[in-house]
Parts: structure tokens; sequence; C-alpha cells
């Protein structure tokens, strides 16, 4: 009897250690973070309601000028584009931040010189945009308050004292509760580089126009 004991504790074993193995991966499964598929690159998002306004006339290519961006690399890129046999005149949109707005224009011009030096026309539209506002920081207001002579002499407190601290909490409860007064919008610059006139930005307001010679 005792040995038959002692292969059914371990037929038993056996059964929970399979089971264990079984449930395992269910539970890593559970652990794996779900892909966000419906968030959107920062950098495009204020691009979007005038790519979507271009895009049903025009073959439009959007590209980023960042830190890491390599100038002759964005800039054979976009005469390529632009260069490319389409039933839509091309279209290429360069924006960046306000950090990067000087190697964008360094790009924008390598790439003018590149068609003008092939005999081609180009017309360059350029437009400020305005940035995504960054997340804003909770406002922490300060619990202690410091008091101006807490105690007079006899020990006993200052009325005049108490007066000020309630002018002191009900000046920052009135900063916490009231809205922020309204901060300088930060501004940004994107250009728009064709070899055809683009009517949709040639008559938007607030864009400025520059063309080659006798185009």
């Amino acid at each position: 009897m005792p040995p038959a004991s002692s292969q059914e504790a371990g037929t038993a074993t056996r059964k929970r250690k399979e089971t264990s193995c079984t449930t395992q991966p269910a539970k890593r499964s559970r652990s794996q973070p779900t892909p966000c598929t419906a968030a959107k690159p920062a950098l495009i998002a204020p691009h979007e309601a005038i790519i979507a306004q271009l895009r049903p006339k025009y073959n439009v290519l959007a590209a980023s000028v960042i830190s890491s961006t390599q100038i002759q690399k964005r800039v054979k890129q976009a005469i390529s584009h632009l260069g490319t046999t389409s039933d839509l005149p091309n279209v290429v949109l360069l924006h960046a931040r306000t950090a990067e707005v000087c190697k964008l224009i360094t790009i924008v011009e390598l790439c003018k010189r590149s068609l003008g030096e092939e005999g081609n026309t180009w017309f360059q539209y350029n437009e400020l945009f305005e940035l995504p506002e960054r997340e804003k920081k909770d406002l922490v207001e300060e619990t202690v308050l410091e008091r101006k002579g807490g105690e007079n002499d006899s020990g006993e407190d200052d009325d005049d004292d108490d007066d000020d601290d309630f002018e002191v909490m009900a000046s920052r409860f009135e900063r916490a509760v009231m809205p922020e007064p309204s901060k300088q919008v930060a501004m940004s610059m994107r250009v728009f580089l064709s070899m055809k006139e683009v009517e949709i930005l040639k008559s938007r307001k607030g864009i400025t126009v520059q063309s080659s010679p006798g185009a």
C-alpha cells in the first residue's frame, strides 16, 4: 500500500505542474501592454487640417525637421518627391519646431537651388503655425504660512498678525481658483514647396509667397 500511495502523490504533483505550465501563457498575455493604435505623432498634429485640405487635389509629402535630421537626406527626399510622376501636382510640406527653424530654412534654400540648377520653377509658401500646448503642471500652493511676530511679548496672539495671515490666505485662494492669465502663444514655421502654383495656399490668409525668377 505505501508504494501505491507514493505513486499517486507523484502523479498529483505532475498534474499540478502541468496545470501551472498551461496557465502561465494566459498570465503573460494579461501583463503584455496593449498597443495604442489611436495615438498620433505630436509633430504632425498641427498640420493634419491643411494636409487634409490639400490631398484631394495634390500629392502631399509631409516631412519634419528635428535636431537629428540630416540636411542632405531631407533635401534629396523633397527633390525626389517633387520630381515624381503623379496624376496630382506634387507638394512638399516641411515643418519644424522653433529651435529647428534655421535648419528648416537651410533645407528649403538647398531645395530651391537644386530645382533652379535643373531648370525647374519653384513656388514657396511660408506660414506660421501654433505649437501644441504643453501639459500644464498642477498648481501647487503652500499651506504653511510664515507668521510675522507670531506672539507678542505677553505671550498672547497679536490680532494684527491674524489679519495679515487672513489676507495672505485669501490672496492665495484667489490665485488658486481664478483662471490663469492668457499666455503668449508659441509659434513656429512651416514651408510648402511645389513646382506649380498651389491655389489653395496662395489664397490662404497669413501665407507669404515666393517663387523662382520668371515663374
